[in-house]
């Protein structure tokens, strides 16, 4: 009774009968029209159970442990040989990586122990002083329209390579190795 309530919900779910996940559904179901398909045209009469057990036999037989798997496809890039920049660039991942997260817990340190120390009232902090020193550094002017922007992550990711590849020639296998140690940092 269970598979026929599954098989009754899928069919008011999608109004179009689906046995693809209730082949082996031993219900006999009532003849109504689905569509322009009659329920005798779907697997559950005797020719139906045949074609499905026909079609069971035709499938490939399922890989084992034991079965010996091709090699597989050889590539263009050899890992053994890494260039200068591969390597400087997955060194200053690794360091961005470590050093951005020693960052922020300095800095989210700094605010728990600011808010800590200005609920008790020991020390009055200037926010609005300290919002607008960080627009000053970080905000970015639109030469057309005069307006600030917010840095966004793309910006900050432009910087870094920028400044990093400065004079550096090996700029392409520097950025995949830059993301590759920001990848493993």
């Amino acid at each position: 009774m269970l598979y026929l309530s599954a098989a009754r919900a899928n069919f008011c779910s999608r109004s179009v009968l689906s046995f693809q996940h209730y082949p082996f559904t031993p219900i006999l179901f009532p003849k109504f029209f689905v569509g322009a398909r009659k329920m005798a045209d779907l697997p559950f009469n005797a020719k139906g159970r045949d074609q499905l057990r026909l079609r069971r036999q035709q499938l490939p037989p399922p890989l084992t442990p034991d079965a010996e798997l091709p090699p597989p496809p050889g590539s263009s890039v050899n890992v053994y040989e890494l260039t200068f920049g591969t390597v400087a660039g997955i060194c200053a991942g690794v360091f961005i990586k470590k050093g951005a997260k020693a960052v922020a817990f300095f800095l989210g340190g700094v605010f728990v122990l600011l808010q800590y120390f200005g609920s008790f009232g020991v020390l009055k902090v200037d926010w609005e002083g300290m919002g607008s020193r960080f627009q000053r550094v970080f905000y970015t002017t639109d030469p057309k329209t005069g307006n600030k922007a917010t840095p966004t992550i793309y910006s900050l990711w432009r910087w870094m390579v920028d400044f990093l590849t400065a004079d550096f020639q090996p700029r392409a296998s520097f950025i995949a190795g830059l993301a590759l140690g920001l990848r493993i940092g």
